[in-house]
């Protein structure tokens, strides 16, 4: 299909453009439910983390299970005390990227978005930085779940 169809398209009020953002936020909403709904300090419903298990030391993700679930509560103090970085960081890029999706597949149009070599490793950069900070002793008390 050219451009012109599916722009065409899109203003005729065609759904499928629609389609993946629709169903990932279908997906996410689902996962937060059943999150909001099981509760992750309890063994059994979630799976333990197995970088946790085999080595002793938490990954960057660890109690982010729990900081969502936290979260879906309304306990943000809660919440940043399991994992600080899913709170300030990765739900807000997750929200940020499906809105972003979402209105450029519905034909909205959106400035065209650039990342930068020094930007695009920022991210990783910093959660190897908070991978290790975690794992500090003098540290444990403030970025452990």
């Amino acid at each position: 299909m050219t451009a012109a169809v599916l722009e065409r398209e899109t203003q005729t009020g065609s759904v499928r453009p629609m389609l993946g953002p629709l169903s990932t936020a279908a997906i996410l909403a689902a996962g937060a439910v059943y999150t909001a709904v099981r509760d992750p300090y309890q063994a059994g419903f979630f799976p333990e983390c197995v970088f946790l298990a085999a080595s002793g030391h938490y990954c960057p993700g660890c109690g982010g299970l729990r900081a969502t679930h936290e979260l879906l509560h309304g306990n943000l103090v809660g919440a940043l005390d399991m994992n600080p970085v899913v709170v300030l960081v990765i739900i807000p890029l997750i929200v940020v990227s499906l809105a972003w999706w979402g209105l450029r597949s519905a034909g909205v149009r959106l400035p065209s978005v650039t990342i930068s070599t020094p930007m695009a490793w920022a991210l990783p950069l910093f959660l190897f930085a908070f991978w290790i900070a975690r794992n500090i002793p003098a540290l444990e008390p403030f970025l452990a779940p």
